[in-house]
């Protein structure tokens, strides 16, 4: 139609023209100047009409731009998950439909990086699905020019001043006064702080999986046959870059040695204290890249309350946070380097450990939780992945306290936090108040996976996911281990109540029944 209407409107004016130059010729009629006119204005009415129904399209196209539902806007903050639920499932129209939503909304938050990973795995399923080849060019594009201009900064300035900016000093203050104490000539800024483990010696060599967050062959293989894992591909997971976009080497008085883990929320570290020649590991998170400047502030002082109270927690079987602190804009935590594996190591069916010796690491895990919770702490997101056990030493430790609160200050908007959707409770799933009992419902579907190596509760959706939790009852563990003494299964019942008024009343509570149980079942069982 726009063509259409251009060529009559040109004609019309070429005509017209013509009527002019023969007037200019005395005893000429020149009576052509109507038909001029004629397809002059059609030629106009033609172009507006098209202008017109360009518009009504493109407003027809915005209606139909499908509305982000429960799956996408309520978990957008917990992309890697999502990502490989969706992943999993077999391509459809409805999963093509997620896809995109997921992929725009992380567009829209100027996550360029997770954003074009789902294009990317969006235009392998369907290269001619809606406009997605333009907008994994326009972001493959984006992205070439921030290298570019962070590259170009980098070499203008190969030694950036570092930010004064310190944490706030309460933060660091509540923390001080816990976790291992220096040696007697250590310097005075950690002077105050309580037992200190010697300096590592040879046998403080890490593993493979020896820090909180470190992703593992084994846990990456789970994510890709569907189950809901915190380990994705590094190529979607965030990266810890500084303000200036270098890669840190050193944050506050620890040195970096070697990156160790990356997950949703940064980079984990190893990391030596040049203070008293200690390894720690340092979880750095890049609040300024993964919050927007209306939410950054709110993320700042909740990432420092989160820490200082996660700092307080002085217990066996939770991980020592040793300082916090936050420089170019990378936020860090130093904490107790930790040697072993994440217990979802041993969540595999061909890979599990003794009954009696997953009662007493859930036991300790409980007992655990319990003294958090009476701390007013709720952790939030419980999972093998998040409980680091070391067979050498028998030692177990809860991870990432405080964590899964912290994200939650950029998904206030969808009013849920941080989990992982497969351990989490109905009422996190719900956006609901989190209290102790939703920690014990996740370490019962722990205890589920860790006796069995199924998830009691899986759906080819999150929404399916969801409803299951909320409303399906979980199959019987003895289905799958009809060795387990009745006492198992009646722990794993009541901890994964809908309600959580039909829980345990505490994490203690839960631990003096596997306790009992463990005792039930003879040493050395299978």
């Amino acid at each position: 139609m726009r063509k259409l209407g251009l060529t009559a409107a040109i004609s019309g004016g070429v005509i017209l023209a013509l009527d002019l130059a023969l007037r200019a010729h005395p005893g000429r009629d020149a009576w052509i100047w109507l038909a001029a006119l004629v397809l002059l204005a059609a030629g106009v009415a033609l172009l507006l009409a098209a202008q017109l129904q360009s518009r009504a399209a493109r407003a027809l196209a915005a209606r139909a731009r499908p509305i982000p539902g429960p799956d996408t806007a309520r978990l957008l903050d917990n992309f890697e998950q999502r990502f490989a639920e969706l992943k999993a499932r077999k391509p459809n129209s409805t999963v093509l439909g997620d896809l995109y939503t997921l992929a725009s909304q992380l567009e829209q938050r100027g996550r360029v990086p997770q954003a074009t990973a789902v294009f990317r795995h969006l235009a392998r399923i369907d290269t001619g699905y809606r406009d997605v080849s333009a907008r994994l060019t326009r972001l493959m594009d984006a992205e070439r020019r921030s290298g570019a201009t962070a590259a170009a900064a980098a070499a203008a300035n190969p030694h950036p001043a570092r930010s004064a900016a310190r944490p706030p000093a309460p933060a660091v203050a509540a923390i001080a006064g816990r976790g291992p104490a220096p040696a007697p000539a250590a310097p005075g800024p950690i002077a105050g702080r309580g037992p200190a483990p010697a300096a590592p010696g040879p046998t403080a060599a890490p593993g493979p999986t020896a820090a909180p967050g470190a992703a593992t062959p084994a846990a990456a293989g789970r994510a890709a046959r569907g189950v809901l894992s915190p380990v994705a591909r590094p190529a979607e997971q965030v990266a810890a870059v500084a303000s200036d976009g270098t890669a840190p080497t050193q944050l506050g008085r620890y040195r970096l040695e070697r990156e160790i883990g990356r997950g949703a929320m940064g980079v984990v570290y190893l990391g030596r204290d040049l203070a008293i020649n200690r390894l720690v590991a340092i979880k750095a998170i890049p609040l300024a890249s993964e919050f927007s400047d209306s939410e950054l502030a709110e993320a700042r002082a909740r990432f420092f309350r989160e820490a200082e109270t996660a700092g307080r927690l002085n217990h066996p079987n939770i991980v020592t946070i040793y300082d916090v602190g936050e420089e170019r804009g990378l936020a860090y935590i130093a904490m107790e380097y930790l040697k072993g594996n994440h217990l979802s190591e041993y969540s595999a069916a061909n890979n599990l450990l003794e009954p009696r010796k997953v009662l007493e690491l859930v036991r300790r895990t409980a007992d655990a939780l319990g003294f958090a919770h009476k701390q007013q702490v709720v952790h939030r997101d419980i999972k093998p992945a998040n409980l680091m056990y070391d067979p050498a030493t028998d030692t177990m430790k809860i991870t990432d306290f405080g964590i899964a609160r912290l994200t939650g200050a950029g998904s206030t908007r969808t009013g849920i936090v941080l989990g992982t959707p497969s351990f989490m409770s109905p009422e996190q799933l719900e956006g609901r108040t989190v209290t102790g009992h939703s920690d014990l419902f996740s370490l019962g579907v722990s205890l589920f996976q860790l006796l069995t190596g199924h998830l009691p509760f899986t759906a080819d959706s999150m929404t399916g996911l969801m409803q299951q939790i909320a409303e399906i009852p979980h199959p019987p563990v003895r289905a799958f281990r009809p060795d387990l003494p009745p006492c198992v299964e009646a722990i794993i019942d009541r901890a994964l109540a809908k309600s959580p008024d039909a829980r345990f009343e505490s994490g203690a509570q839960m631990a003096a029944a596997l306790e009992d149980c463990k005792m039930r079942i003879p040493s050395g069982t299978p």
